[in-house]
């Protein structure tokens, strides 16, 4: 009797386990964005440090002037860079748009690690900065 409930006890158990593994790989896989998606849909969450740029979110490589009022990707390589290499706190979305919310983000940013001077328009000083350079 003992050696059969020890049997029970171990099938209940490894069809929970692989139940559970089931369940879980497909969210797991879910999670993750496929080749066909557009880089809009995935989170720039992992910006990394590339050689011959510095700090990299995804993009934008380049360091064109831009300020108030502009979209697009430089502005969404902005305010990823802030939100996700700095201890910036504020409300701050990656939505390409340099609105009230990157303004004040870009304006805490230059007072914070730009050496003073903070316009809000984010040109070559504010790039080399932002990129860690």
């Amino acid at each position: 009797m003992n050696v059969r409930k020890r049997i029970a006890a171990g099938i209940v158990s490894a069809a929970f386990v692989g139940g559970t593994m089931a369940a879980i790989a497909p969210a797991a896989h879910a999670a993750q964005p496929t080749a066909q998606e557009p880089a809009s849909v995935s989170v720039a969450a992992k910006c990394n440090l590339t050689a011959g740029i510095g700090w990299y979110c995804g993009y934008y490589k380049g360091s064109d002037y831009t300020d108030f009022g502009d979209r697009g990707p430089k502005v969404k390589e902005i305010q990823a860079l802030i939100k996700y290499t700095s201890s910036y706190t504020g409300k701050l979305a990656v939505d390409g748009d340099f609105g009230k919310d990157t303004l004040a983000a870009v304006k805490w940013f230059q007072k914070n690690y730009g050496g003073g001077q903070a316009d809000g328009k984010v040109g070559p000083k504010t790039w080399k900065a932002l990129r860690g350079k």
